[in-house]
């Protein structure tokens, strides 16, 4: 080859089938596929230019398409490059064999040789086009002699612009060679094929179940019996707060300029519109009572004095302290009647619920809570309270009975004691299609009309003799969403979206696992049922980089250190919740995180 290469990498749009995440920051087997893309490009080409948000440059206007993109990662690389390397991000098995192959069959320009349109060409090809194993042709991944892409990119400029262009528009009227590279064309555009791919990573957990869940629907409740729900619609307020002119302490509704004269009976909270005052008069008042028309202020007792002489009614007179003080509520000093009190995925809270009460809200709009059950595996376990001696073998559930807290504390309604399910493939088949109890009742109902919507299941996660989960899923045709998250402990996990609408939460068999994946990945399961939105809580620990290990998230018990901060247990045993005691919150650390990089704080209880 005579020709310089350069390369272009298109590092994502939208990723709107991707729920917007950054698909170039996507870990595939471990590695975040810009960096397999860029890695497996830099092996054939110099310089490569990522073009996108985040990249060496980006097309214009943003989001405008790959053609655009393609047309600005052109124009940012140097004269001396005549092959183009075009890729996209989303190959994560891609490889320098396969770039290497396509700028062989494409071969180096022709000496002194300028584009030509198609029909007055020779036949030879200005671009190769990779082809995939499904016989696919790959328009973003191929190499294009420089003054070909340069000159079809002018063409389609004059001919109704770059933006919004199909990239296969660039390859209308070229003449290609075709290359069949397998495999390594696979690309990634859903989080589907994410997890297809194996283990993701911790931080994608989120994403991918919200956009591989389907929403609870939303339901109008009365305010305290949606406690624990998610608005899926904002809270506005029906009434001002207050509605009407009320006094904020027990003291004196005032009308006029003082000294005032003191007439008529006290005002009280809960009674009718009182009557009006006159300039000069005032009127003992309640704390909550409407102010009487005509009054311009209100002053508590402690800031006036009254004085009777015995010859008509008493003088009320503001003491010195009292000057710009005024304890009148007026209607609508909290809020106004229409105003938003919470946008639409923040969880009602006992306060919020009260708050819709007081802003005169009959009933709200939310999608759960989330009821589940809780179902444990394992032939080896036995309920907690056996007594000694056990069996030889034998186990007591000591993390079952627990759960219910924790998936509490996530964000569940969870409903009666753990139940129980064999280690038999009928079992297993008929807990999947809900067709039996589950020793805690019915697993399609957590009570009467309350239907189950996550079974959450204990064990049967791994791939074992005894682990019969998957084949249930698949012959029930269960859709699964997750299928295990690079993180220890709680990595071996499965989220499945079942036939009958029920959703599958599997955690790890072992106790320390399961809490550590109830808090982390239950959470998710729940933002992606309810659309609940939520602000992590960081923090910085010192000597994480000592913590953190290379691709794989930790999640860690953390203890408050009695100053702000947080103390982490590096070495933790997963067969037992005793490495837990006196933490009541855990630390997620980031994959290969460095020692300034922040940890989110998750309360496990």
């Amino acid at each position: 080859m005579t020709g310089a290469a350069g390369a272009v990498v298109l590092t994502g749009g939208r990723a709107s089938r991707l729920g917007g995440a950054d698909k170039a920051g996507i870990a595939v087997a471990g590695r975040p596929m810009l960096e397999t893309v860029v890695g497996a490009a830099a092996a054939v080409a110099d310089p490569v230019v990522t073009v996108g948000p985040g990249g060496d440059t980006c097309e214009e206007p943003p989001y405008s398409g790959p053609v655009a993109g393609i047309a600005a990662g052109l124009a940012a690389l140097p004269e001396r490059v005549d092959l183009v390397v075009v890729v996209a991000c989303d190959l994560p098995d891609l490889d320098a064999d396969t770039l290497h192959a396509l700028v062989a069959a494409l071969g180096p320009p022709a000496a002194g040789s300028t584009w030509r349109p198609a029909a007055e060409t020779t036949g030879r090809p200005t671009a190769a086009l990779a082809v995939d194993a499904g016989g696919r042709d790959q328009y973003l991944l191929a190499v294009w002699h420089r003054p070909a892409l340069a000159a079809r990119l002018d063409a389609l400029r004059r001919f109704g612009g770059l933006g919004g262009r199909p990239v296969r528009a660039l390859y209308d009227d070229e003449v290609l060679t075709r290359v069949s590279v397998g495999a390594p064309a696979r690309d990634v555009d859903t989080w589907a094929e994410v997890v297809a791919s194996g283990p993701i990573a911790l931080a994608d957990v989120r994403a991918a179940l919200r956009v591989g869940l389907v929403p609870l629907p939303a339901t109008a409740r009365p305010p305290l019996a949606a406690i624990g729900g998610v608005l899926a619609a904002p809270l506005v307020a029906a009434d001002p707060m207050p509605r009407e002119p009320v006094s904020a302490m027990d003291g004196y509704a005032l009308a006029g300029p003082g000294p005032w004269r003191l007439t008529g009976p006290a005002l009280r909270a809960g009674t009718s519109a009182p009557g009006g005052l006159v300039a000069g008069t005032a009127a003992p008042i309640a704390t909550g009572a409407l102010v009487p028309v005509g009054s311009d202020r209100v002053l508590r007792h402690e800031l006036v004095e009254v004085t009777r002489d015995g010859s008509g009614p008493a003088v009320v007179t503001a003491l010195p302290g009292a000057a710009g003080q005024d304890d009148l509520r007026p209607a609508g000093e909290d809020w106004a009647a229409g105003r938003e009190l919470a946008e639409a995925g923040v969880t009602l809270d006992p306060a919020l619920s009260s708050a819709a009460l007081s802003a005169g809200l009959t009933s709200v709009m939310v999608r759960g809570p989330v009821r589940a059950i809780v179902v444990t595996t394992g032939d080896e376990v036995l309920p907690a309270d056996t007594p000694s001696p056990l069996p030889p073998g034998r186990i007591r559930d000591t993390v079952g009975p627990l759960l219910g807290g924790v998936l509490a504390r996530a964000g569940f309604d969870c409903a009666g004691p753990p139940g129980h399910c064999p280690d038999t493939i009928d079992a297993m088949d008929r807990l999947i299609s809900g067709a039996a109890g589950t020793g805690a009742g019915s697993a399609h109902e957590v009570g009467p009309g309350q239907p189950v919507d996550v079974v959450v299941l204990v064990g049967a996660t791994g791939r074992g003799v005894a682990d019969h989960l998957r084949p249930a899923l698949e012959r029930a045709g269960a859709t699964i969403v997750l299928d295990g998250v690079r993180v220890r402990p709680g990595g071996s996990q499965i989220v499945a979206a079942l036939p009958d609408g029920r959703v599958l939460l599997g955690l790890p068999g072992n106790p320390l696992a399961a809490v550590s994946a109830a808090t982390t990945t239950g959470r998710a399961v729940v933002d992606a049922l309810t659309g609940r939105e939520r602000a992590a809580v960081l923090a910085r620990v010192t000597g994480l980089d000592r913590l953190s290990a290379p691709g794989r998230a930790r999640i860690l018990p953390a203890r408050p250190d009695g100053v702000g901060g947080w103390t982490l247990s590096g070495r933790v045993r997963t067969a037992h919740l005793a490495d837990l005691a006196g933490a009541p919150a855990l630390a997620v650390v980031p994959e290969g995180a460095g020692a300034d990089d922040p940890v989110e704080i998750v309360d496990w209880i």
